[in-house]
């Protein structure tokens, strides 16, 4: 455990997630634009970003390409042309200051000088887990910062933060929290409101939430899906994480989104109702075992009770490092009660 400075309480101990400052810090390192090249004409452009490029709509022509088309009464998209990323370093000194201005913020709000940082490296058990959809296997492609190295050796050496392998960062940040009321969880991903902790998201100003009970689902002015407790995981289950790659209708041919899981659990008024609502989503979206291929390349036999139970333990974190808790096993004994 660390400790920062003198003048603050040492009641509580902040558990921070540092994985999401050391992204966060190393983007602030480096400038960031693409430049794009007509395969027709050999012609150059450079953008700061491809939406500056082509615009937002994956099936429709925006930004600078639909103003060039009407230009030269052309019909190009984004396939006629090479984007090449480029990353130009700036001073390091932007990423220094991310660093220590997050942990200085978190624990201020919190009001505590005493904390643990833990970092993960490497996949987690889940990759291996997962069998129908690769878990976060949509991220192998993205762009790194330049300096992603360096940062996390900063937040090692001046925060002493832990290296945490094999299991997620935030496995290891639940477990640390779990049944220890004066250890508050640090970050900002939303899979924390359906962990068994209290939270405090440093991108909101709402404060310290219990996410340890039964919670609840809103909908905010925008129609987003929020909610905290155990409700939230049930959510999460039932509707799926586009950020880790997975989803409840991965395999199934019924029209599922964000909205349908909201609605098959928005009334559940307690635990037995929320998992016998999570079984009729799963049922309904495989009436029947079917054959597919998963994202090894493999055949598998699946049903309904088969991707329950992989979502499930796509969505859940660990409350401590031996925790073999199967969806299955819980909904039976919820319909034995």
């Amino acid at each position: 455990m660390c400790v920062l400075g003198d003048m603050m309480s040492n009641f509580q101990t902040a558990i921070i997630d540092a994985d999401f400052i050391k992204y966060m810090a190393a983007a602030v390192g480096e400038k960031r634009s693409i430049l794009v090249t007509n395969k027709h004409t050999g012609e150059e452009h450079k953008f700061k970003t491809r939406t500056e490029f082509y615009g937002r709509s994956k099936t429709t022509v925006g930004g600078w390409l639909a103003n060039y088309n009407l230009a030269k009464n052309t019909d190009l998209t984004k396939d006629d042309f090479i984007i090449i990323d480029i990353q130009d370093k700036l001073d390091f000194s932007n990423c220094t200051n991310v660093i220590d201005l997050q942990i200085k913020k978190a624990l201020n709000a919190i009001g505590t000088n005493k904390y643990k940082a833990f970092i993960g490296r490497g996949n987690s058990f889940r990759v291996e887990r997962s069998t129908l959809l690769q878990y976060k296997g949509q991220r192998i492609e993205m762009l790194k910062p330049l300096y992603l190295k360096e940062v996390e050796q900063y937040i090692i050496d001046k925060y002493n933060a832990e290296i945490v392998t094999g299991i997620e960062a935030d496995d290891q940040c639940v477990i640390e929290c779990y049944k220890k009321p004066s250890n508050i969880l640090v970050g900002i991903d939303k899979d924390y409101y359906g962990q068994p902790v209290r939270f405090y998201n440093v991108n909101t100003a709402v404060g310290i939430i219990n996410c340890d009970c039964f919670g609840r689902l809103t909908l905010n002015d925008k129609k987003e899906v929020k909610g905290y407790g155990r409700m939230h995981l049930y959510y999460q289950v039932c509707a799926g994480d586009k950020s880790d790659n997975y989803f409840a209708n991965a395999a199934s041919d019924v029209k599922w989104a964000d909205m349908s899981a909201y609605n098959a659990l928005k009334d559940c008024k307690n635990d037995k109702e929320a998992w016998l609502a999570i079984e009729n989503v799963f049922k309904l979206l495989y009436p029947e075992p079917k054959a597919i291929i998963g994202w090894r390349g493999n055949s598998i036999n699946i049903d309904w009770e088969y991707v329950m139970n992989e979502c499930f333990d796509m969505a859940r974190m660990l409350r401590n490092p031996v925790d073999p808790v199967v969806a299955s096993i819980i909904l039976n004994k919820m319909k034995g009660q």
